[in-house]
């Protein structure tokens, strides 16, 4: 076995104590941790004997799996492609007959015709099977997935949307990184296709199917806490046990399967080495639609599956400080900062320079916090704002804040071909339109619990 570590690694003095993971957490080594960490750090092989640990540590988010390269590839004839389609033009009926070439090689193609308006074109992939599946209503795409599921007869199943280009040794890279996971799904990185539209430019850079160049244990309440199922590859009879994905959700309905997957004690995992290309909305109004219907599944998410779908999850002298500082209290924001560092001091005493480590961790979690509140008082919570916002100035410089400061700071981030100005407004709109998907949500099934917040107690580090 051999293994990466994440990003927020942290081992003070190269000792007994680890900092890693998602949320952060703190880990005692015993001496026989202290050597299997020392092979990790330096990408030796790490005995099967070390597991437990081993295990902890993945499961954490801290170490993440790497293949190995001795062990024979996965063998294609093992995996069933299902593929949900609705063809409504010629644009799309292409894109399906390429992407059903493109899996020449894996044991069948099923085509699950959700009902289209338009005739699918006809199909060929090779020497691998294509099988279509006619539905006589659309039940949108977790009903056409599960159709297709129903067909599948190998150990693997992979779940492919029709507007995805990817390959078939993308496809086989995916099982390879599946294999040495021990996981029972596992997702690529999707990104957007190019082009020279200014939406296409966006939408490279802030995708909600992209989650990111860091691969990750997938967790609601975690930095990856879902991916989307536009290419996800999962072990059949996993996938069986929770029942598929649920038909009565539109939207979300991946979120909800990887959420039940996980509730289950089924390992997923989000594997950026390998990537796939998704086209990107056809215009400004077609993004619209699709992020509002996004918005609409978090009451059903909040339902089913708590506060990993809050906007908003921190410990209450993490959120004090902020609010103390959006009502003009800067000493009182201080105080209360400094005041939630000590209370992590007292708790991380075991840990070489704990002083410092705990104010590194400290800021690190007000500035998570911070950004994470900006994205709920825009995406979120913007209708109670601006109405605030309309009687008080403070309010309006808060809410400009929230909106300006964190797009500014992710158009430094990624650059994009793309100016500033536009991605800014981009982006607002883009936040806007998700809440009002979850205020149309809330308002028609009259169940307000996704716009609230989870605040705990100052006893956990988000990261």
């Amino acid at each position: 076995m051999r293994f990466s570590v994440d990003r927020t690694w942290r081992r003070p003095n190269a000792g007994d104590v680890v900092i890693a993971g998602s949320p952060i957490r703190a880990f005692r080594l015993t001496s026989a941790g202290r050597q299997v960490v020392d092979a990790i750090e330096s990408g030796n092989d790490v005995p099967a004997s070390a597991f437990n640990l081993v295990d902890r540590l993945v499961d954490a988010g801290a170490i993440h799996p790497l293949p190995d390269p001795s062990l024979p590839a996965p063998d294609p004839r093992t995996i069933t492609a299902v593929i949900p389609a609705f063809v409504c033009d010629a644009d799309s009926a292409s894109r399906l007959s390429r992407l059903v070439a493109a899996l020449d090689g894996l044991a069948v193609v099923v085509v699950v015709d959700d009902a289209s308006p338009a005739p699918l074109p006809t199909l060929a992939a090779g020497t691998t099977p294509v099988e279509v599946i006619r539905r006589a209503t659309n039940g949108g795409p977790g009903a056409a997935r599960n159709s297709g599921l129903e067909r599948t007869a190998t150990p693997r199943v992979l779940f492919v949307d029709a507007d995805v280009e990817c390959r078939i040794d993308e496809i086989m890279a995916l099982a390879t990184w599946l294999a040495a996971s021990n996981a029972s799904a596992i997702a690529p990185r999707v990104r957007t296709t190019g082009g020279g539209s200014a939406l296409a430019t966006y939408e490279n850079a802030r995708s909600p199917l992209d989650m990111g160049d860091r691969p990750a244990r997938v967790r609601g309440g975690t930095r990856v806490s879902y991916v989307p199922a536009a290419v996800l590859l999962c072990d059949t009879d996993a996938v069986r046990s929770i029942g598929g994905f649920d038909e009565s959700m539109r939207t979300g309905e991946d979120v909800d399967l990887v959420w039940r997957m996980d509730a289950a004690g089924l390992r997923c995992r989000f594997e950026p080495a390998v990537e796939v290309l998704h086209t990107p909305r056809s215009s400004l109004p077609a993004l619209v639609r699709q992020r509002i219907g996004y918005g609409e599944s978090t009451t059903t998410l909040r339902r089913r599956h708590g506060e990993k779908v809050a906007p908003v999850r921190a410990s209450w002298p993490t959120v004090g400080s902020w609010l103390a500082l959006a009502v003009g209290l800067p000493l009182v924001a201080c105080v209360t900062a400094a005041f939630s560092g000590v209370l992590l001091a007292r708790k991380l005493r075991f840990v070489p320079g704990y002083v410092v480590e705990s104010a590194r961790l400290t800021a690190k979690t007000h500035l998570h916090v911070g950004r994470n509140l900006a994205a709920a008082v825009t995406r979120v919570w913007w209708p109670i704002a601006l109405v605030i916002a309309l009687f008080s100035r403070r309010a309006r410089l808060a809410l400009c804040a929230a909106a300006l400061v964190p797009a500014a700071a992710d158009w430094w981030e990624k650059r994009p071909r793309l100016d500033p100005f536009r991605f800014i407004l981009m982006r607002i709109l883009d936040d806007a339109a998700y809440g009002v998907g979850v205020w149309k949500a809330v308002i028609r099934e009259r169940d307000p619990a996704a716009l609230a917040p989870s605040i705990h107690g100052p006893t956990t580090q988000n990261g």
